[in-house]
C-alpha cells in the first residue's frame, strides 16, 4: 500500500509557518532617520546610510574574484583534470617547514596585535558542537552533518597516524544558501559566506557586535565597562558559557567574558583584550574627571570613541607599515602621502569597507608563520626566568591569575621575538594545536588550505590576474615568484598551475618591496586596509569625528604607552614596543612616553 500523502493545506501551512519564523529572526533593516550620528554603532550599520548594512555583523564577505566551485553553487573546487585537491594535511607538510627561527627586530606583541586586528576585523559563522571528526575519527558519511568538511590524516603521518589520529575536525561556514534573511544588495545563486562580526576596525573584540552584547559588558555606571577585582587586579568579567567557550575543568573555573568568543585562546591574546578594556575604563575615569555634567552614557561613548581612535592609529601608523611596508602603503592610498597634522579627508561613501573573503581565509593568515610555540616569562629586571608551551595554555586563561603569570607574560611579549616570516610554522600550531591534554592537535596550516576551498576561493592565477600581476603559465614560473626550496616542490603536488591555490602558493611568495608578504598576498592586503580606512565615515582622522587638536592627542597613542598604562607591574618599556630593545630603542620609564591629554574633551 501507498502511504498517504501530507494534506497540501498542511504542507502549505508548514512552509508558511517557516517562512513567517524566518522573518521573524531576520533582524530589521537598520533606520538611519538622523544619521550620521555623533558616535558609531555597535552593530556597525548606518555608517554609510546609502547603505546601512555595509560592515554589519552576519553579512557577506566581499568577493574580489568571483567563487570557485565545483558544481558552481557550493561543492569545493576540483583539479583542473576533475578530482579531488590534494589532501591539505598533505601539502602541509610537504611545503611548510616547522623550524623555529626569531625575527631580529620585532616582539612578539607585534604578531599578537596581528591575532586582535584579524579577530575585530572577521569571524566566520560557524555551527559550535558539529562533530565531523569525533576523537580523530571519522564520523560515517550517513551520521554526518551536510556541514562536515573534515581534513583526512595518512595512515603514514608523521605525527599523527602514531596517535591514533585519522581526520582534523572542519565545519562548514554559515552561508547565505542557510541564512534565510535576505541580504540587502543580493547575492546571486553561490553560496557566499558569512562574517558574525563587524568590518570595521571599532573594537568590536571589546564592547561586542550588537546592543545586547555591548550591554552585557557595560556597567552602566560612570561610563565603564564590567570588571571583577582580584589579585590586586581588574580582570574581564566571568563567561557564563565556561565549560563550552574554554578548556577547563569545572564551570567554576576563570574565563573571561568579552566582546569576542575567542578572547581566551591564547595568553598573549587575553592580555591584548584586558589592555583595551581597561583602556576604556581609564578614559571614562579621566573624562568624568574633567566633566563631571557628563552622565554614563556620555562617558562611555566618548571613552569608547577615543579607545578605538587610539586603536586605529597604532593599526594604520604604527604596526601596519612593519609588514606592509610604509612604501607600499602610500603607494596604494593606504596612507596618505605625505605626513600631516591635519585631517585626512578621503573618505569615500562609494568605497564598500566590507572584509574581503580573500583577505579573512587567505592572505591575513600569511601572519600565521609568525606564531612562537613557547611564550617567555620575563622579571622586571627584562631577565627571561622560563617559558610556558603555547599548546597547554589554549583556552585557558587561569593562567594570568596564578603567581606572577600575568607580570612575566606581559613583559615576555614585549621582549621576545615572533618568528621569521618564512614557509615554517611552529611545531605547536602545525601538530598540537587545541590539542586539549591530548598527545596531538590539528595543523593550522592544513586548516587554513581547507578553509580556503570550503569558502571557494579562486586559484593562486586567477588572483594575480586580478591584482594586474602576470599569470603563471609554466612551472618554471613559480621560480621567480616563490621562495627557492618551494618552487621545485609544487608540481609535485598538483598536476597543473591553474590548480595552484591561493592560500598555498601566495603564503609561500618571496616578499614584496618594503612589506613581508609577497606580491599577491600584499595586493589583497593593502586593498583590504585601503577600504577599511577610506570607507568608514567614523575612521579617526577623516574629520567627522575629532577637532584638530583632538586629533593631535590620539596621534600620541602607540602600543608601548597603552600596556603600560594597563598592565599592574609595568613601569618601564622600550620606546617601541613592536620592535625589540636596542641602543636605538631604549627602555624608558613609562612616564616619557606620549600620551593623550584629554583635557582636549573638556565640554
Amino acid at each position: 500500500m501507498f502511504a498517504c500523502p501530507v494534506p497540501l493545506v498542511i504542507l502549505v501551512t508548514t512552509l508558511l509557518s517557516w517562512t513567517v519564523q524566518a522573518q521573524l529572526d531576520c533582524p530589521p533593516q537598520p533606520d538611519c532617520t538622523g544619521s550620521p550620528l555623533p558616535f558609531r554603532r555597535v552593530d556597525g550599520s548606518c555608517n554609510n546610510p546609502a547603505y546601512p548594512s555595509r560592515g554589519t555583523p552576519y553579512r557577506p564577505y566581499l568577493r574580489l574574484v568571483g567563487a570557485h566551485y565545483a558544481d558552481g553553487v557550493s561543492e569545493p573546487a576540483h583539479t583542473e583534470s576533475g578530482v579531488a585537491m590534494p589532501n591539505a594535511r598533505k601539502l602541509s607538510l610537504a611545503l611548510f617547514g616547522e623550524t623555529e627561527m626569531e625575527h631580529p627586530r620585532h616582539t612578539l606583541v607585534s604578531m599578537q596585535f596581528g591575532q586582535l586586528i584579524a579577530h575585530d576585523m572577521s569571524f566566520t559563522a560557524d555551527a559550535d558542537g558539529i562533530q565531523c571528526c569525533a576523537g580523530g575519527k571519522m564520523v560515517p558519511r550517513e551520521q554526518a552533518s551536510s556541514r562536515c568538511l573534515p581534513i583526512e590524516v595518512a595512515t603514514d603521518d608523521p605525527v599523527m597516524s602514531e596517535n591514533g589520529v585519522e581526520c582534523m575536525n572542519l565545519v562548514r561556514t554559515k552561508t547565505t544558501l542557510e541564512d534565510p534573511c535576505p541580504q540587502p544588495e543580493g547575492n546571486g545563486g553561490a553560496a557566499e559566506q558569512l562574517s558574525s562580526v563587524t568590518a570595521f576596525l571599532d573594537l568590536s573584540v571589546v564592547y561586542g557586535n550588537s546592543l545586547s552584547q555591548s550591554n552585557d559588558l557595560r556597567s552602566f555606571t560612570d561610563g565603564k565597562l564590567r570588571v571583577e577585582q582580584r589579585h590586586g587586579k581588574h580582570w574581564p568579567p566571568q563567561h557564563p558559557n565556561v565549560t563550552t567557550k574554554c578548556d577547563v575543568e569545572s564551570a567554576t573555573d576563570v574565563c573571561y567574558l568579552t566582546g569576542d568568543e575567542r578572547s581566551n585562546q591564547s595568553p598573549h591574546l587575553t592580555l591584548l583584550h584586558m589592555a583595551f578594556l581597561l583602556e576604556h575604563n581609564r578614559l571614562a575615569e579621566e573624562l568624568s574627571g574633567i566633566n563631571a555634567e557628563w552622565d554614563d552614557e556620555r562617558l562611555f561613548q566618548e571613552a569608547r570613541r577615543i579607545n578605538i581612535a587610539q586603536y586605529q592609529s597604532i593599526v594604520y601608523y604604527e604596526w601596519l607599515p612593519l609588514y606592509l611596508g610604509r612604501n607600499n602603503m602610500i603607494a596604494h592610498g593606504v596612507l596618505p602621502e605625505t605626513n600631516t597634522v591635519d585631517h585626512v579627508r578621503d573618505y569615500d561613501p562609494d568605497v564598500d569597507p566590507s572584509v574581503s573573503n580573500a583577505f579573512a581565509t587567505a592572505a591575513f593568515r600569511f601572519f600565521h608563520n609568525l606564531i612562537a610555540g613557547h611564550l617567555d616569562l620575563v622579571e622586571e629586571s627584562m631577565q627571561p626566568t622560563g617559558s610556558i608551551r603555547l599548546s597547554d595554555w589554549l583556552d585557558k586563561p587561569a593562567l594570568l591569575e596564578m603567581d606572577g603569570k600575568y607580570e612575566g607574560l606581559s613583559r615576555g611579549m614585549t621582549t621576545q621575538p615572533h618568528d621569521r616570516p618564512n614557509f615554517h610554522l611552529s611545531p605547536e600550531v602545525k601538530h598540537f594545536l587545541f590539542r586539549r591534554g591530548r598527545p596531538v592537535g590539528v595543523d593550522l596550516k592544513a586548516i587554513d588550505i581547507q578553509r580556503a576551498r570550503d569558502h571557494g576561493l579562486a586559484s593562486y592565477n586567477d588572483y594575480r590576474e586580478h591584482c594586474g600581476l602576470p599569470r603563471v603559465t609554466g612551472w618554471e614560473d613559480f621560480r621567480e615568484l616563490l621562495r627557492p626550496v618551494s618552487a621545485p616542490l609544487l608540481p609535485m603536488q598538483y598536476t597543473h598551475v591553474d590548480d595552484v591555490e591561493l592560500a598555498v602558493a601566495g603564503a609561500l611568495e618571496r616578499h614584496d618591496g618594503d612589506g613581508m608578504p609577497g606580491e599577491t598576498f600584499n595586493c589583497i592586503l593593502l586593498d583590504q586596509f585601503r577600504r577599511t580606512r577610506v570607507g568608514d565615515w567614523f575612521f579617526f582622522e577623516n574629520g567627522n569625528t575629532f577637532t584638530a587638536r583632538q586629533l593631535h592627542e590620539i596621534r600620541k597613542a602607540s602600543m608601548g604607552r597603552l600596556l603600560c598604562d594597563n598592565t599592574v607591574g609595568m613601569t618601564k618599556m622600550q620606546r617601541q614596543a613592536f620592535f625589540l630593545v636596542t641602543e636605538s630603542n631604549p627602555v624608558v620609564p613609562c612616564s616619557e612616553l606620549p600620551a593623550p591629554n584629554l583635557v582636549r574633551w573638556r565640554s
